[in-house]
């Protein structure tokens, strides 16, 4: 079977979910960030042929990844990411018993490994905090959400992961030092936030995301598709 009929294959037989969040104005935004706005320049409503807008936005708006020189200068740009770094297996991690600003704790992330099976060398791992149920609800959404402890993410890194992602903001808690942050994506592992619809995911899935090639980019908003049988 050749590529392309295996794709045509998986096309036809796959269920895909989309974990992006819709990009618009009055998206929740890092304070110190450049909020989404989108200016209207041509419409036919105008007498226009065509319709386009001017878009203005953050590197990390919306649903994106956080390449290393996000924290580390020098550091890997976004668009010297592999195109496969986010293409694999993907771990769904229920995390929504923590309390605000609560962490994961490497005993979470093991009692979830006894339950289902092993985190694998290469894998993608997603926390699902439910905050994604709070994402139109900007003052809320911005408020106290939990996070990885620095323990958490040391353990993960052991597991040899590609990359961690979660429904929140930010991996790191609210009012946290950015531990995780600086454990994985100082060891090579990305970051991904504002994941979508992970409680519609069973606890492992396929996953394909592509951010855009910004040269030179500290991160960028994404694309993130999940496969099921």
């Amino acid at each position: 079977m050749t590529v392309t009929e295996k794709l045509l294959d998986l096309i036809g037989t796959a269920r895909f979910v989309d974990m992006t969040q819709d990009l618009e104005e009055g998206i929740p935004y890092w304070p110190t960030q450049p909020r989404f706005e989108a200016e209207i320049g041509d419409h036919q409503s105008k007498g226009c042929e065509s319709y386009w807008r001017k878009i203005t936005f953050c590197e990390h708006s919306g649903t994106h990844i956080d390449a290393f020189s996000h924290f580390f200068e020098g550091g890997q740009n976004v668009d010297e990411i592999p195109l496969t770094k986010i293409m694999g297996r993907a771990v769904n991690i229920d995390a929504t018993n923590l309390p605000p600003c609560g962490l994961v704790t490497v005993d979470d992330i093991r009692a979830f490994e006894a339950q289902y099976g092993p985190i694998e060398k290469d894998d993608i791992v997603f926390f699902r905090f439910g905050w994604d149920e709070k994402w139109s609800d900007t003052d809320a959404f911005l408020k106290d959400w939990p996070g990885t402890s620095q323990e958490a993410a040391e353990y993960l890194l052991s597991k040899g992961v590609k990359a961690v992602g979660c429904d929140t903001l930010a991996l790191d808690a609210c009012g946290s030092k950015n531990e995780s942050h600086q454990v994985l994506l100082g060891n090579g592992v990305n970051i991904i936030e504002n994941v979508n619809r992970l409680g519609d995911l069973p606890p492992f899935f396929a996953v394909i995301g592509l951010p855009c090639r910004f040269k030179g980019g500290s991160g960028s908003t994404m694309r993130l598709i999940a496969l099921l049988d």
